[in-house]
């Protein structure tokens, strides 16, 4: 036994189990802060709109429709995506964080990113669900959030960045933020 090998052995087991946050908990955290921001965002439209109610995150959204449920259409409106949102919002939301290494931009100019397509898969069925426009807002570690939208749902000018892929746009989700409430809500 080597005194020095065993330490640097013991030394690299110790990184490797490094506490690592759980994705469960990080899309969560992820949820609450877009929920935060849209209640702050829309905070006059819904205080002189009450009966809209206001954003929420949606208990389960993770795994309902994995389950064999057959919910009335009320439910299905409330409960589809990853938020609660008020009544007369145009919008489905599907909220991801992370997939660093998963969704990487520079690979969609091939043409597909299984990860990303997945994301946006689950937004269409969502919006299917509900009849509302689909939106995933997703946010890379220690980057801004991108919303993608259909591509004829939006128009682009004025943004400071967009990308199309497939029949989708992305956007700073911060500058989607400064459109008119037309945008997102049904008057």
């Amino acid at each position: 036994m080597d005194p020095a090998v065993d330490n640097i052995l013991e030394e690299f087991q110790k990184s490797k189990m490094k506490k690592r946050v759980k994705s469960g908990a990080k899309g969560k955290g992820a949820e609450r802060e877009i929920v935060k921001i849209l209640n702050k965002r829309f905070e006059k439209l819904l205080a002189a709109n009450e009966s809209w109610g206001k954003f929420s995150r949606s208990v389960g959204s993770g795994n309902r429709w994995g389950q064999n449920v057959d919910l009335p259409k009320h439910a299905k409106d409330t409960f589809s995506g990853d938020l609660c949102v008020p009544q007369n919002f145009l919008w489905v939301l599907e909220s991801k964080k992370g997939y660093n290494e998963e969704i990487d931009l520079c690979t969609l100019f091939g043409g597909t990113n299984a990860t990303l397509d997945g994301f946006l898969k689950q937004v269409e069925d969502d919006s299917k669900r509900c009849d509302r426009k689909p939106m995933l807002i997703w946010k890379k570690d220690y980057k801004p959030r991108l919303a993608f939208v259909h591509r004829h749902d939006i128009v682009v000018a004025g943004y400071s960045c967009v990308l199309h892929y497939n029949g989708w746009t992305a956007v700073p989700f911060d500058e989607m933020l400064k459109s008119d409430d037309s945008f997102f809500f049904q008057f």
